[in-house]
């Protein structure tokens, strides 16, 4: 008995920085403007068996690092590479490949080449030329994409016109046909949330709300853990570098605090860096929202992901501030197009709606580029560029970009230094095109963490508690290159770096 081949789009993406998602999402957008069922999902949450099922599919991925593949599609290039799937295995599957990557790189979209010649070897067909994304190009990888979903979308329409109902041309240009947001946010006051989520004791209460944070954010970790697996205490900040020599490098020594955890020299550190208190003062200020209130994010279709105790992510509230300070990146990433687009459509002074229509526009790409990914502007310095547009939460929520991890090789050996880790850390630093002063959100934090610079008065102590202490601290996971017990990481993300510990 032959099976029923699926009639929806699917679109399966793998990345490792959020390009390849981001692109993802775009195709998926525009599939469903034009009546066209689709479904969305990263490489890791597809079952790679089910392939022959599928009707049409567009793969999305990036090339990490020299022509590695992304985490998030390890698995699903392993299966493929089985040596019983045989050339007849995919037949009557129609596919595309776009592929994100660095020209500047040998192995430039190595993996999106690999994949589109293994997937017709396996008998799939092809409806466009696979297309490649460069980072190098002067609008990044859309300059690629835009005539290249194009050509996807006439040539999908003329395999089968009943796929797009809507018309393939199918043009949103009025607000009431705007997208509706993924999340939906639900406030609670402060009298109705249970009391047992709001008090706890040092390293466990900060370890939850780093968990809550993360787990009921709608952007994607590439399935890694929302939980720290343990916590470090800085010990040694130490500049490695000359004052004046164009160069600041650091020597940074944690203890573990909690539970330590084995390593080897070389293994990788990823942290999570915290965001200046003035910068998320000024966002929630901007977008009018209250740092105090408490708030559940919860999908507006079901989704499946549970955090580690059975709960779901979105049952336990959160104070909004700790949620933009620990899964929002505010600060330091720029935004997407669809930023833009989504902006245009609450900007109220035409002449910033018209501007915020173009930079949308495939005809302002070039533009939009310049002024966002060139300039590396923040989605704080986005949002104060055009006062007029008010954002409401679950627009944010979906569409400033997650707080990401940074990666640091570990350079320290644990025989040398049990119960310790140590990183050399770079500070990255660059001048952008118009004269713009830019740091590394993580590189710079770390630089600037100081034992002695942030510590409460015997007073302010007293007021809280008399039991308690100020101590920088810092919660992490790991993540060891090449192994296969690797684990994901994390490091505290609150800026302050301070922890209530008892004595």
């Amino acid at each position: 008995m032959t099976e029923t081949k699926s009639k929806r789009l699917l679109i399966l993406y793998a990345t490792q920085t959020g390009n390849a998602m981001d692109a993802a999402e775009r195709i998926g957008r525009e599939a469903e403007r034009g009546g066209c069922p689709a479904s969305l999902l990263s490489m890791d949450e597809y079952d790679v068996s089910l392939l022959p099922l599928e009707e049409t599919v567009v793969f999305v991925v990036s090339t990490t690092g020299q022509g590695d593949t992304p985490d998030s599609m390890k698995v699903c290039w392993r299966f493929l590479l089985q040596r019983n799937l045989n050339r007849h295995w995919l037949e009557g599957l129609h596919y595309a490949v776009f592929g994100l990557g660095d020209s500047g790189y040998q192995k430039y979209n190595f993996v999106a080449k690999k994949l589109d010649k293994r997937l017709s070897d396996l008998g799939a067909q092809a409806i466009v030329e696979r297309g490649l994304g460069d980072d190098q190009h002067p609008s990044g990888y859309e300059a690629a994409l835009d005539p290249w979903s194009s050509s996807l979308w006439r040539m999908l329409n003329q395999m089968n016109p009943k796929l797009f109902p809507d018309g393939r041309d199918y043009v949103i240009s009025d607000k009431k046909f705007l997208d509706l947001p993924k999340v939906q946010i639900r406030y609670h006051a402060a009298d109705e949330v249970n009391l047992q989520y709001l008090v706890g004791s040092g390293l466990s209460c900060t370890e939850t709300e780093i968990e809550k944070a993360r787990s009921m954010s709608p952007g994607r970790f590439s399935g890694r853990h929302t939980r720290p697996d343990c916590f470090l205490k800085l010990v040694k900040n130490h500049c490695l570098t000359k004052a004046g020599c164009g160069k600041d490098v650091r020597h940074l020594e944690f203890n573990f605090e909690s539970t330590a955890i084995e390593y080897d020299v070389g293994d990788v550190l990823e942290i999570l860096p915290g965001q200046d208190p003035e910068a998320v003062d000024a966002f929630l200020e901007r977008c009018h929202l209250d740092p105090e209130s408490f708030i559940t994010i919860h999908p507006t279709k079901q989704d499946n992901r549970i955090i580690a105790n059975g709960i779901s992510a979105s049952i336990v509230p959160i104070k909004l501030r700790t949620f933009v300070e620990l899964a929002m990146d505010i600060s330091s990433a720029s935004p997407r197009r669809y930023f833009f687009e989504v902006m245009s459509y609450f900007a109220t002074a035409e002449h910033e709606k018209e501007r915020l229509q173009y930079f949308a526009s495939a005809e302002g790409r070039d533009d939009l580029y310049q002024y966002n990914q060139k300039e590396r502007r923040s989605v704080l310095e986005v949002l104060q560029d055009f006062p007029s547009v008010q954002l409401p939460l679950e627009w944010l929520v979906q569409l400033v970009p997650p707080l990401k991890t940074r990666a640091f090789s570990i350079s320290s050996s644990p025989s040398a230094h049990p119960n310790q880790v140590h990183l050399t850390v770079n500070v990255v630093s660059w001048m952008t095109p118009f004269k713009r002063n830019r740091a590394g959100l993580c590189s710079m934090w770390l630089a600037n963490l100081d034992q002695e610079r942030f510590t409460l008065s015997p007073t302010t102590i007293a007021a809280c508690h008399p039991h308690w202490t100020w101590n920088w601290m810092c919660s992490i996971s790991w993540f060891c290159r090449g192994k296969s017990h690797s684990k994901s990481v994390y490091m505290d993300c609150s800026y302050h770096f301070l922890l209530w510990l008892p004595k």
